[in-house]
């Protein structure tokens, strides 16, 4: 079995059309998922009341002192 160098060539445009047809597909598709995705969040914040999310319970921000002074943590490797 001898493959012709045209015989390549039309697998390689088929491989080039069909790859950019599912691209085109895949661009749509998501286009569509973020637009519904920002209608339910907009619909979700109209309902809620005043649009500002509630949170309940205790807030944990980062590594705090008693002094509430941020610690940053970095790791100190051995040089061996």
């Amino acid at each position: 079995m001898v493959a012709s160098l045209g015989g390549v060539l039309k697998t390689i445009l088929w491989i080039f059309i069909i790859s950019g047809i599912i691209r085109f597909i895949v661009r749509l598709t998501a286009n569509y998922a973020v637009n519904r995705v920002n209608e339910e969040v907009k619909n979700r914040s109209n309902q809620g009341g005043g649009g500002t999310p509630h949170v309940s319970g205790k807030q944990k921000s980062g590594n705090k002192t008693p002094d509430s002074e941020y610690v940053d943590f970095v790791e100190i490797k051995d040089q061996e």
